[in-house]
């Protein structure tokens, strides 16, 4: 089966069970058996550690932000000084947020440094914390909420579940409050706040999170629960209670002098806001960086915004959005996020590392996402370790120069570059020049780039190596793939999948280079209307193949040789290929 989607987000499971395997199956060692060689739910386990990021610096007096920005002024902030709480820039307009000065970028940060720790018992410190917070950073690294079950398991199944409820006999009934996080698909994590525990059944209701879709559970599901102090049992976790923040670093010595904490707050508040510019401050330990709800024209340049327990810049309706040679690390969801809404963004020059990896699994759009924005620019930018996608865009976009790696280490159906379309619309977008290596090869449902219902997009000059599965087109038509280099898959270097709705026709294919040097296979081909409509998916020529083993594609549940492939598809004769 593959998953597809309506944008912006409705799934449904189809099944083309023959080579996709997309809700269940083993490995990719013969014909009909075609999922990826596993799966890691939990992900986090896993993933590399968050980078270390400095805490801003405590020595010096913290300032107070300026109140009451008037439209088109400047606001200077001091450099190399720390500014607490959030800059409110709320239906602002020409407003210029800079440092003034050379002696480092102002940091602004609605948290703080918490002092006065003792010992609470065994490994576990407490401290006083005037505020509940959603974000405890030690050594410069973000902490897990506690939680149960402990990381190494990750997860508990539910016995039942509905849309309110969940059924499991819990260790402790202390749990009104709490957060149940839950995972039904491949390609999303649920959240909700607990409000009751009886009877073996957990009842619950929405968060109101937008980093979650608030889809429903329809059957029993695999879950784990947060933000009790009972939870705090293990290694790099945190809780807050009845007004004291409880602390197991990971070393398990005192906290003092290297924690910080934050409320859930945005460093800057731009909703609603038009023409905000921000230029060379650094933003440390919010919700959002920089909260853009609504906002028009905002342009971020040479600024870092670290540890952010939501987002890095939430610009979810808005449109515009030009981001210059920044730096967004250790995020929780999302680095860029633009749900709905948006058009004509420029992003380019900047590195996004460790979005939706941080701490136990969680949900994330992507690092760079622009679900619905037309006329997008992605080019020379570096996007490292993400839990899901990596950059996603929409119609006339272009993603140029990227260098794209360690893609879809939580969420699976997912791509480190993806583009979907609605009823196979034409998006006129290009993917070129992009470097995209390690997109989870050992996950099943992964691939370099992912191309769900699209048509009209040119995929050309990158180089794919270490990846799943190099490049996906699920029904989707007129796609030009060529020039690419693709090397070290797990599974396939080009998949092609049509369901009963068809319409995988006019691809292109020609002027390629492949290396299978492990047993993967050139080509993963298939459709529900048969080995037929297989046949003319599309034109296939120029290329140059190199492989280790005589089995050189899956034909719809067939492995075939070079020969046999050219026989089926009446296609590839100007190519050439080299192996047994």
């Amino acid at each position: 089966m593959k998953i597809t989607r309506t944008l912006p987000h409705t799934f449904k499971c189809i099944g083309i069970g023959l080579l996709i395997a997309g809700c269940g199956g083993g490995g990719s060692g013969s014909a009909g058996n075609a999922s990826g060689s596993g799966q890691n739910l939990a992900g986090s386990p896993s993933s590399p550690p968050a980078p270390a990021t400095a805490p801003p610096d405590s020595s010096q007096p913290v300032l107070a932000l300026p109140s009451n920005v008037a439209n088109g002024s400047t606001v200077a902030l001091e450099c190399g000084r720390v500014y607490r709480g959030t800059l409110d820039l709320a239906g602002k307009s020409n407003v210029s947020v800079k440092t003034n000065g050379t002696c480092g970028k102002a940091v602004i940060t609605p948290g703080q440094e918490i002092t006065g720790w003792t010992r609470h018992q065994g490994n576990v410190w407490v401290a006083p914390v005037a505020f509940d917070a959603a974000q405890v950073i030690v050594d410069g690294r973000p902490m897990a909420k506690a939680h149960w079950p402990s990381k190494s398991q990750t997860w508990a199944t539910s016995s039942s579940t509905s849309a309110n409820s969940l059924g499991y006999a819990m260790p402790n009934g202390d749990l009104n409050g709490a957060t149940l996080v839950f995972r039904q698909h491949d390609w999303s994590i649920e959240a909700r706040r607990i409000t009751g525990y009886s009877g073996n059944t957990i009842s619950f209701t929405s968060t109101g999170n937008s980093a979650y879709y608030d889809l429903a559970a329809t059957q029993p599901v695999k879950f784990y629960v947060e933000g009790k102090l009972w939870m705090l049992d293990e290694a790099d976790e945190w809780v807050v209670n009845a007004g004291k923040l409880y602390v197991w670093t990971p070393d398990g010595q005192s906290p003092e002098g290297r924690t910080w904490a934050s409320p859930d707050m945005a460093a800057i508040d731009a909703t609603n806001s038009s023409g905000i510019s921000v230029e060379g401050v650094r933003i440390y330990g919010a919700s959002n960086g920089i909260g853009a709800q609504g906002a028009r024209n905002l342009r971020v340049a040479n600024t870092e915004i670290v540890n952010s327990s939501e987002n890095g810049i939430f610009n979810t309706g808005g449109s515009g959005l030009n981001v210059d040679g920044i730096a967004i690390r250790n995020t929780r969801h999302n680095a860029i996020y633009v749900r709905w809404g948006g058009g004509n963004e420029s992003i380019r020059n900047s590195t996004f590392d460790s979005t939706g990896v941080l701490g136990m699994p969680t949900n994330s759009n992507g690092a760079v996402t622009l679900t619905l924005s037309p006329g997008a620019t992605v080019a020379d930018n570096t996007v490292r370790n993400s839990g899901y996608i990596g950059i996603r865009v929409f119609e006339n976009s272009t993603v140029s120069r990227n260098t794209i790696e360690g893609s879809c280490q939580v969420l699976t159906d997912c791509g480190g570059i993806y583009a979907s379309s609605e009823n196979q619309q034409a998006l006129n977008t290009r993917i070129e020049g992009n470097t995209i290596r390690n997109t989870s090869p050992d996950k099943r449902l992964s691939w370099g780039v992912q191309l769900d219902d699209a048509n009209t997009v040119t995929v050309s000059n990158n180089t794919f190596a270490g990846n799943h599965n190099g490049i996906m087109l699920f029904n989707s038509a007129n796609i030009n793939v060529s020039g690419n280099r693709f090397d070290g898959s797990t599974q396939a270097h080009i998949q092609m999948a049509e369901s009963r709705s068809g319409g995988v026709r006019n691809n292109s294919v020609s002027g390629n280079t492949f290396t299978s040097g492990a047993g993967e296979e050139m080509y993963r081909v298939s459709s529900d209307l048969g080995s037929a409509a297989v046949a003319q998916f599309g034109s296939y020529g120029n290329n140059s193949y190199s492989s280790s083993n005589s089995r050189f594609a899956n034909f719809n549940g067939e492995l075939v040789t070079f020969a046999q492939w050219k026989s089926r598809t009446g296609q590839d004769s100007s190519s050439t290929y080299t192996g047994p």
